[in-house]
């Protein structure tokens, strides 16, 4: 697409020219944040299995590769292979040239392409030498990083064009959801946008934190536009905030790309998303100013917070001014997966599996590189340790760490031992195709869950050593934290008019803490009847969870069970655990 009309219609969108402040309500801003555990489980052309009937009709299919010679100059592009421990560039071609050979002769569709998992297969199995075991640095494929494997994947990538010569864009068909908890929350997060607008409201898309930050901008800008809004692409991550903050050169965006993201071939895949975005790095539009929401997608959460530092770690003034319209009550933020966990205002959980994170002191240390284990690439931060950054995130959930994919992946151990050590104030755990609906204004927040489940709300205190509060806030019922006459905090459960009364969990309980919705499981057994303690192994030690004082339960309307106040910890081994 012409540059011109890019910059043009980005002028359209924003109303550079003709910008306007809101209004801010008499009796003081709300501050909105919508926090999704993610997993949303959206029907779209390249989601068939998130949808009740799959699609037949596929604008944009999922992407072929082709090793060729101009693939291959560009996978061997130096500054691809400049981490440290990275292969050879002689083996890296060494292992093109075999796989190319190998998927030459069983052949590919009429361009000489292939889908993902066939080429995969090749780079597998090419061995450099003779005898390669399983990881092998003679065999190259099994000690690259993911982001050097997507980045050979990225280079050979074909790129995609309908009859006419456009790009096929992806459609999002959220109407088709096989799940209805991930449109429900995409709903929520609209509805606060419009309650900022008399018209259609706006929303900016933020999807910096993936391996490929283009390929989900389809996705995003479509499923808003179903659900009502009108979505354009923030098109901010690392390389962009190179060109603009650091050499202030827009027209070095393929480089920084190659440099800062390890993402060649940008430029022929998706050639009107990189114009736009070099529009956008040159002209730097208010777009603050004219969007009511600002959504960031999932992947990492240090992509994420990479697009929105200076190389000093300060803050840089696309993150001053998306704070600046949140503050104000201008715009309703929200994310998921990593677009949740990057809004941390205390330090934000970078990496670590629950057994790791009970097991070994956190590291405050940036998070390793996915895949360095294979590889032996570690450089001694193992990949499964739980890393904290304390500058935090982008601290929009000012006094809390932000946690995601929770009670599913059994990570209510590990932000325990975040919020003990980085003694954090409060801590949010959000379920997958859920969300945590934060609202604040004049020091009093609500929390509200959405979606198929729920989250958890955790609270530490002072006194409070080797235990949180926590609630498992289900659908039905609203968390309020407000200021109490003592000056501390007062927190209260306002059970829904439409809430019912919690019911008896006849499914046993799970064998060990670790196990996927074990905690979740237990708080809901204590939804029903407050009684002993619930204790479940997590080896080297115990999780304890058990009813406070004036804990209730209740029943929500999609039938998931919540309860609070409760009190879990977690007690090591050779300590004794009271019943």
């Amino acid at each position: 697409m012409d540059s011109l009309f890019l910059r043009a219609a980005l002028m359209a969108f924003t109303g550079i020219g003709s910008v306007a402040w809101a209004s801010a309500p008499a009796d003081g801003p709300t501050r909105s944040l919508l926090l999704a555990g993610g997993s949303l489980a959206i029907c779209s052309d390249l989601s068939p299995r998130s949808c009740a009937t799959a699609p037949t009709d596929a604008t944009r299919d999922p992407a072929r590769f082709r090793i060729d010679d101009a693939g291959i100059a560009r996978a061997l592009d130096p500054a691809l292979w400049s981490l440290p421990g990275a292969p050879s560039r002689d083996d890296v071609a060494a292992m093109l040239a075999q796989a190319q050979r190998a998927l030459v002769a069983t052949g590919g569709d009429e361009g000489g392409a292939f889908d993902a998992s066939r080429l995969e297969s090749a780079f597998a199995e090419a061995c450099v030498g003779d005898g390669c075991a399983e990881t092998d640095r003679r065999r190259p494929w099994s000690v690259l990083l993911d982001v050097e494997r997507a980045a050979v994947m990225a280079a050979l990538e074909v790129p995609q064009r309908t009859d006419g010569g456009a790009r096929p864009l992806e459609r999002a068909l959220p109407a088709r959801s096989r799940v209805r908890g991930g449109v429900e929350v995409l709903r929520a997060f609209v509805a606060e946008a419009q309650a900022r607008t008399t018209g259609r409201p706006k929303i900016a898309v933020v999807t910096a934190s993936g391996f490929d930050p283009m390929d989900a901008v389809d996705f995003y800008v479509d499923v808003f536009r179903e659900l009502g809004a009108d979505a354009v692409w923030w098109p901010v991550d690392a390389a962009a905030a190179a060109a603009r903050f650091e050499s202030g050169d827009c027209a070095a965006l393929p480089r920084l790309r190659v440099e800062r993201l390890r993402l060649p071939n940008r430029e022929a895949v998706y050639p009107d998303l990189a114009d736009y975005q070099r529009a956008h790095c040159a002209s730097q539009p208010a777009l603050m100013l004219q969007v009511q929401g600002v959504f960031f997608a999932g992947g990492d959460q240090w992509r994420h917070r990479q697009a929105f530092v200076r190389a000093d770690d300060s803050p840089n003034d696309w993150l001053l001014e998306l704070r600046q319209a949140h503050a104000e009550g201008r715009v309703v933020v929200g994310g998921t997966s990593a677009g949740a966990a990057v809004q941390s205002g205390s330090w934000m959980l970078g990496n670590g599996d629950v057994e790791a994170a009970v097991s070994r002191a956190a590291r405050v240390a940036p998070p390793p590189e996915p895949g360095c284990t294979r590889g032996g690439r570690c450089g001694g931060l193992p990949e499964d340790a739980l890393t904290l950054w304390p500058a935090g995130g982008l601290r929009l959930a000012e006094d809390a760490i932000v946690d995601t994919h929770f009670s599913e992946r059994a990570r209510e151990l590990r932000l325990l031992m975040a919020m003990q050590a980085a003694d954090a104030r409060w801590g949010y755990g959000a379920d997958e195709t859920s969300a945590l609906l934060l609202r604040e204004r004049e020091g009093r927040r609500e929390i509200r869950a959405v979606g198929e489940s729920g989250g958890w709300v955790m609270r530490r205190d002072a006194a409070m050593r080797d235990e949180v509060e926590a609630w498992y806030l289900a659908p039905g019922a609203v968390l309020v934290v407000e200021p109490s006459a003592e000056g501390g905090e007062r927190v209260s459960l306002v059970l829904d008019a439409e809430a019912s009364r919690a019911t008896r969990q006849r499914s046993p309980l799970p064998e060990s803490a670790f196990d996927a919705g074990a905690l979740r499981k237990a708080a809901q057994r204590l939804a029903w009847r407050c009684g002993a303690s619930v204790q479940l192994p997590a080896a080297p030690g115990v999780a304890e969870l058990r009813c406070a004082e004036g804990a209730q339960g209740w029943k929500g309307t999609s039938g998931v069970q919540g309860v609070g106040p409760l009190r879990l910890r977690f007690v090591r081994e050779g300590i004794a655990v009271p019943r």
